[in-house]
């Protein structure tokens, strides 16, 4: 988020000197909302310091990446929005790579947003070097950096959080415990199901690279036919895999593949998502639990019973109110 910010504002060295250019770029927004977008800007264009660490969660793929900064802010030749340079240093994180107090804080709803509680930082810098949150109090706890500028700091424990990700969090983890294997093509089966698919679902072991088929109409041979492999636990799909499917749908005459992965596509594979959008579609694990979602009343009462569920309504918060 740019927070509309396209001139150069290197003269602000405070939150206060940042009020007047948000009033500028949000004229209708409550005063609140000010407040709480020049602090956060406050703190991406004068408080974050070259070699910090930055976390940047990603809703749109489930996952996590962690960068350092090594550079000022500048604007964009381009657009004017506020930049900083940044060294990728680990990307394409699965979220559960971090334990549930730490997805809780990454939850905030605050774009910009210190993360010092939970001894976060010690245990950011151990996935880094070893792939594993260690959990808290495990390693030696290090203190958040201090500056004149702490009264304008928003920190985890300031920022509302986003309870819908936490509880899709929860959710994520509960079925990566027990849809493992088999059961997670299992799972697929039954939503397709639930769908309106009639589905075959190929015995575990040797599958020659076709783990379910399904069809429409009453025996299942009308359009869409559809051919799926299905990877659980920590298999990421490759290129190959994709190649392999690929030729899976030409084999059986299906219509299109459906490449399922919990643990997500290498970036070869992903590359191709525009190529193969009326081939083939892919689902990590936030389309599988989306389309969980829209047809969990339909599922069968075992699955229901290992990955029980229940609507809940929050209040979502007003402009400006997650400062």
């Amino acid at each position: 988020m740019d927070f509309n910010i396209h001139v150069d504002i290197s003269h602000a060295k405070d939150r206060d000197s940042l009020i007047p250019v948000m009033e500028n770029a949000f004229p209708d927004a409550k005063h609140k909302t000010h407040l709480n977008f020049a602090a956060q800007m406050n703190q991406f264009i004068n408080v974050i310091q070259i070699g910090d660490l930055v976390i940047c969660p990603v809703k749109t793929s489930s996952t996590i990446s962690i960068a350092r900064v090594t550079g000022d802010y500048k604007p964009d030749p381009e657009t004017g929005s506020p930049t900083r340079a940044v060294e990728w240093l680990k990307t394409d994180l699965p979220r559960d790579t971090f334990k549930q107090d730490l997805l809780y804080s990454f939850g905030a709803f605050m774009t910009i947003c210190e993360i010092s509680r939970n001894n976060a930082l010690a245990r950011v810098e151990q996935v880094i070097a070893t792939g594993k949150d260690p959990g808290d109090g495990t390693t030696p706890i290090t203190s958040p950096k201090t500056t004149d500028t702490d009264a304008e700091i928003a920190t985890d424990a300031d920022a509302m959080v986003d309870l819908d990700q936490i509880a899709r969090d929860q959710i994520e983890k509960r079925i990566a415990s027990v849809f493992t294997g088999h059961d997670l093509t299992n799972l697929v089966a039954a939503i397709l199901q639930a769908q309106g698919m009639k589905v075959r679902v190929s015995p575990p072991g040797a599958d020659g690279g076709i783990d379910l088929v399904a069809g429409s109409g009453p025996l299942g041979l009308e359009s869409p036919r559809i051919v799926a492999q299905v990877k659980s636990g920590t298999i990421t799909v490759q290129h190959p895999d994709l190649q392999g499917l690929i030729g899976s749908v030409q084999d059986t005459q299906a219509d299109y593949g459906l490449m399922v992965s919990w643990n997500g596509f290498t970036p070869p594979v992903r590359k191709r998502l525009n190529e193969l959008y009326f081939r083939v579609r892919f689902w990590g694990r936030q389309e599988i639990v989306d389309n969980l979602f829209s047809v969990y009343e339909d599922l069968p009462e075992a699955i229901r019973a290992e990955l029980p569920l229940r609507r809940t309504w929050t209040l979502v918060p007003d402009e400006g109110e997650d400062g």
